[in-house]
């Protein structure tokens, strides 16, 4: 049986990655144990990692090692691939908050909606958005949203909406684009970005 750990403190620094890999654990139902004995199998490609270090992986608290999360996401049933771009997205997110160097994407974020037909689309465009506008904590985007008025901005459903695990509503959408700056005909925009990603889902 998985035993569920305390929740991410929502003042972690790499909340997202640590909420992202916790979900992968559980959907998978293994044990950091087991996690472990796994990583030793010759069709992981990623390092053996102990059960120990697999727990600070998705703590929250620090940034792992790509390889480990890379790791981690394997042997949870991920694929290599999306385990990286999460990471780098993180590791972006971190350097941003402190004042170093951007993605070159971020700048754009937010650029050619009219492009998004999938909610894969439009999950990259809302991570883009929020990196562009200084990568605030979920809690700061809550306390924004009601200074706002723009509408319930639930940290936890944001952060199921931003490890991709859940669509968000048009409701949740529009307080999101909005938090990070996005208003008038920038938010028609996400509107239409979202109606179309919503109907692209298979039923």
């Amino acid at each position: 049986m998985v035993r569920r750990r305390e929740p991410v403190p929502s003042s972690a620094r790499y909340e997202e990655l640590a909420q992202w890999l916790r979900a992968l654990r559980q959907r998978a139902g293994l044990t950091y144990r087991q996690m472990s004995e796994l990583t030793e199998l010759p069709r992981v490609a990623g390092p053996a990692c102990s059960a120990v270090t697999l727990c600070r992986a998705d703590s929250g608290a620090a940034l792992p090692r790509q390889q480990v999360v890379e790791t981690y996401a394997q042997v949870c049933g991920a694929t290599r691939q999306e385990a990286r771009l999460r990471w780098e997205r993180a590791a972006v997110g971190a350097e941003s908050a402190a004042g170093g160097p951007q993605s070159p994407a971020a700048p754009r974020a937010g650029r050619r909606l009219e492009l998004v037909y999938h909610p894969a689309h439009l999950l990259e465009a809302m991570h883009r958005v929020r990196l562009a506008a200084g990568q605030p904590s979920l809690r700061e985007m809550q306390k924004r949203a009601r200074e706002l008025g723009a509408g319930p901005l639930p940290r936890s459903t944001v952060a199921d909406v931003l490890a991709g695990l859940r669509m968000p509503s048009e409701e949740l959408l529009v307080a999101f684009v909005r938090v990070c700056g996005q208003h008038g005909q920038h938010v028609v925009q996400w509107r239409r970005a979202w109606a179309r990603a919503v109907n692209a889902e298979p039923g």
